[in-house]
């Protein structure tokens, strides 16, 4: 079932349509909400916030756009505005890696490998300036185009291709001094 059936169906009050569309943007939702947080409770509560404020707008929802980047930048702000809050009113802790290791690997090896990845690039991008590491997360983990990340942040696409590049060269200088930093460990 399409996105337009799904979001008609839950209008005329299918909770199940809701389900699917919940299932179907969680893991990005999360993903988005858990880089600006960088802590999994607020992440995951963030992320149901926004599913709530997705649910009470559906009505206002235009088909002229995409659903998926109407609804992240509701997560985006969502979480933009739980960020602000927590540090109004709480102290930072520290950030637990999301588990989002993929069943499908079947190779003990090639899941070693792949944690390896994940754990080098979350410590770089946690190195790093927030909005530099949400931009790389969005444009080179989850695939979103500039438009996407534009009508996502409400940044301008020159300020978005900027921010990239400087996040690139954030992310590789980092990312060298921690293969440097391995490598004298190892000796």
């Amino acid at each position: 079932m399409d996105e337009q059936r799904w979001i008609e169906n839950i209008l005329a009050g299918d909770t199940q349509s809701f389900s699917c569309l919940v299932t179907k943007y969680q893991q990005m939702a999360f993903s988005i909400a858990f880089r600006i947080l960088e802590n999994r409770e607020e992440a995951e509560e963030a992320v149901q916030d926004s599913y709530v404020k997705m649910y009470r707008a559906l009505p206002t929802f235009q088909f002229g756009s995409k659903f998926s980047t109407w609804f992240y930048r509701i997560v985006y702000h969502t979480s933009l505005s739980a960020l602000r809050q927590q540090r109004l009113f709480s102290s930072y802790d520290e950030a637990t890696p999301a588990d989002l290791t993929d069943d499908d690997i079947d190779s003990a090896t090639e899941i070693l490998q792949r944690e390896d990845r994940k754990e080098i690039i979350t410590k770089v991008l946690k190195k790093m300036p927030k909005d530099e590491a949400l931009l790389l997360s969005l444009y080179y983990l989850e695939e979103c185009s500039i438009d996407e990340i534009r009508q996502i942040t409400e940044l301008t696409t020159s300020n978005i291709k900027v921010k990239l590049f400087r996040g690139r060269k954030h992310f590789y200088e980092s990312l060298q001094k921690i293969a440097k930093h391995e490598m004298v460990n190892m000796i």
